[in-house]
């Protein structure tokens, strides 16, 4: 990655905010909220404890009472607002139960219409065991966790994830700058993940997709190097070994292997008279990424299938029963729009309303799409540059709609499995393209880029922090002080002092504002356009 004396100390600023806002968000979520939180969770204290040590076969674990001592709210879709600030049944902190109060190892069970009971899968177990062994080594390093409050651990393991994704914005704009995009767009580059609320408040939360995001982004900077003319076996050693950790982590690092193998063939296609390198350096990615590769393996001979069913030891029956006569236009609607909506928000609620956010989701699509359109058209990077990092999109988004379709077709499901933080793989390739495109610009309006980026981070944000308070902290009354008691409401609930929450409020602000004023300085500094760049808008690398 680019040595730290070459990083501008606005971008160290920014890597810091970035940790802030995630940080911030594992207190405006109630533990549980996050895409199958309580489910996480659960599969790293059962590998700690060794109930889940070997990885146990599909439909056959189960999520354990013990972990509902971590939350205090349902973790299905809400009916509508939970008024959090009126609720006076949490108990103080440091007096909440445990793991073991709660149940500890003991199967949880669901409520049946007849009056009966049944266990609750825990169907992660289709997932590879990576970041569940990381998870668990984590809460190892904790005495006694078992008897200590269950939500203080579970905001260790918030923590740990929002530290995992400390390096997107380092790693966004070392692909930028490689790419030799002009400044300041690197800087920009930089601020992306600010400007994508559902990808902070998914980096706060316990999800196996937080590891697998870093490592997609680790890839994505290696394959840009690989594009660039670095076709060392030290970088192909590198790239296997980030898709070896990815494999282990999530079947849509499948993707990987052919992403590889395509920029290989594009930098060996350009530099013909290092063919033999770049062949060389490819198989060295391949042998460092078999492991990885082997697990997907042993799932074809032990399970007969790719990924299995997490709550069937055998494959579910997925003949297709439904065609698209039978709702194929609503089913590509739903999914459309929930790719959209749910890759920049969260519809806590499942209500698909078009609130606040969901606008500023098109807002920010409208942006994205004005900046790839252009990158493709005026072509600021190669073309075969832009496609091989836009590969992932695309990729993630075919295994996606089939899984989806897969499942209409058997049971007219019209909403299953279309989760837009799927795409999140492939973030940084698509973003940069779309930066790319704000490379024709004059260099002054050039200079706007960042401070524009802040803005609109700024405004994805508002909206978003203004639907999830409205839906879970707000009071009943709306009255003057309605914020205030919804503001200590969460000091109340978090797992943490109210100080940690205050440090880091405090921090968030200076550093905003900090960022904000390097970028202003920046921008309305240049009032003269830099020779040296003056043709950066028809800039092709070469």
């Amino acid at each position: 990655m680019t040595r730290p004396r070459t990083v501008p100390v606005v971008v160290w600023l920014i890597v810091l905010l970035h940790l802030a806002v995630l940080l911030g968000q594992t207190a405006v979520f109630p533990n549980v909220r996050s895409p199958d939180e309580r489910q996480h969770v659960d599969l790293v204290l059962q590998v700690l404890q060794g109930d889940a040590w070997p990885w146990p076969g599909p439909g056959t674990t189960y999520v354990t009472q013990g972990v509902t001592a971590g939350g205090f709210v349902e973790a299905d879709s809400l009916d509508g607002p939970l008024h959090l600030a009126d609720r006076q049944d949490v108990p103080p902190r440091g007096e909440r139960p445990s793991y073991l109060a709660g149940g500890g190892s003991a199967t949880m069970t669901a409520e049946l219409p007849d009056g009966g009971a049944e266990p609750v899968f825990n169907q992660l177990v289709q997932h590879p065991p990576l970041y569940y062994l990381l998870g668990a080594g984590v809460v190892g390093l904790v005495p006694g966790w078992a008897d200590a409050p269950l939500d203080q651990v579970w905001l260790l393991l918030r923590w740990w994830n929002a530290l995992l994704a400390l390096p997107l914005p380092l790693l966004l704009f070392a692909t930028a700058r490689r790419l030799r995009l002009p400044e300041p767009l690197p800087v920009a580059a930089a601020l992306v993940p600010l400007g994508i609320p559902e990808l902070t408040h998914l980096a706060s939360a316990v999800n196996n997709d937080n590891l697998l995001v870093v490592l997609g982004a680790c890839a994505t900077f290696l394959v840009t190097r690989v594009l660039t003319g670095d076709l060392s076996r030290r970088t192909a050693a590198l790239l296997g070994l980030v898709t070896m950790l990815a494999l282990l982590t999530k079947g849509f690092a499948l993707m990987f292997p052919p992403w590889i193998l395509l920029a290989y063939l594009v930098a060996g296609y350009r530099h013909r008279a290092r063919l033999r390198t770049a062949v060389t350096s490819l198989l060295v990615a391949a042998a460092v990424a078999l492991p990885g590769v082997a697990w997907w393996v042993r799932n074809l001979v032990v399970h007969g299938m790719l990924q299995p069913h997490g709550t069937h030891a055998t494959p579910p029956d997925l003949t297709p029963v439904y065609g698209w006569s039978d709702g194929g236009f609503a089913w590509l609607g739903r999914f459309t729009e929930r790719m959209v909506t749910l890759f920049f928000v969260q519809d806590h609620a499942a209500a698909r309303e078009h609130d606040a956010s969901w606008w500023m989701a098109r807002v920010a699509l409208v942006v994205i799409l004005a900046g790839l359109g252009t990158a493709l058209v005026r072509r600021p990077l190669r073309p075969l540059d832009a496609l091989v990092l836009l590969f992932p999109v695309p990729a993630l988004t075919g295994i996606v709609a089939r899984g989806s379709w897969e499942q209409f077709a058997a049971f007219q499901d019209l909403g299953a499995a279309q989760q837009g933080r799927y795409l999140y793989t492939g973030l940084v390739g698509l973003l940069v393209v779309a930066l790319a495109g704000a490379a024709v610009l004059r260099p002054l309006w050039r200079r706007l880029v960042p401070l524009a980026v802040l803005t609109l981070a700024g405004g994805m944000h508002l909206a978003f922090q203004h639907d999830v308070w409205h839906l879970y902290w707000m009071p009943h009354d709306a009255g003057p002080g309605a914020f205030v008691r919804a503001l200590a409401a969460v000091g109340h609930w978090y797992a943490f002092p109210s100080a940690v929450l205050v440090a880091l409020a405090v921090a968030g602000l200076a550093l905003g504002t900090a960022v904000a004023v390097s970028l202003a300085r920046s921008a309305l500094g240049a009032r003269r356009p830099d020779p040296a760049q003056a043709d950066a808008g028809s800039l092709v690398a070469t």
